[in-house]
């Protein structure tokens, strides 16, 4: 193996390492100034407590203008009756999933979610046929018999199981 005078590795590496001292200085100036540029909001030439003071009251004006937006989509959804069937189907769908172990409420409630909304999307108002009135009245009677079951088999209790029996009968009746 030829080795290398010490001289010269020395002098190399004193060079290199010089170079990048010489980089690193450079870089902190650039980003110290960059920093100094994007973070001083006041034009007083330095980043400070007054900065921060106004960026925080820049955040609380946009946190607060966010937070309205939001109150008035949460108004118009909670309004939307397909969000109505949508939460009405994953409460009972959470329900009745909660015995089978393979699903469980989350899976239950998404597909009830899913049913809800479906419900809403193909139904086509109130009819006013007769041939129609035997179908509301059976489906009524399936109505029932579901929430009793739920009710004898515990996932219902007596004030839900009559709660939702009255809305049934207001619905149709």
């Amino acid at each position: 193996m030829k080795k290398k005078p010490d001289g010269a590795a020395g002098a190399t590496g004193k060079s290199a390492r010089e170079k990048l001292a010489n980089a690193a200085t450079s870089m902190r100036k650039v980003i110290g100034a960059a920093a100094v540029h994007v973070g001083d909001l006041n034009g007083d030439g330095k980043v400070d407590n007054e900065d921060l003071k106004i960026a925080m009251g820049k955040a609380k004006r946009i946190a607060s203008k966010v937070a309205d937006e939001a109150r008035t989509l949460g108004k118009g959804v909670v309004k939307n009756e397909m969000v109505k069937d949508a939460v009405a189907g994953a409460a009972i769908g959470a329900v009745v999933a909660i015995p089978v172990p393979v699903i469980g409420p989350m899976a239950g409630a998404a597909i009830g979610a899913g049913l809800g909304a479906y419900k809403n999307l193909t139904k086509n108002g109130p009819s006013t046929s007769t041939q129609d009135r035997p179908n509301l009245a059976l489906d009524l009677h399936a109505e029932l018999l579901k929430l009793g079951d739920l009710r004898e088999k515990g996932l219902l209790t007596e004030d839900e199981f009559a709660l939702q029996k009255r809305r049934l009968l207001d619905e149709r009746g």
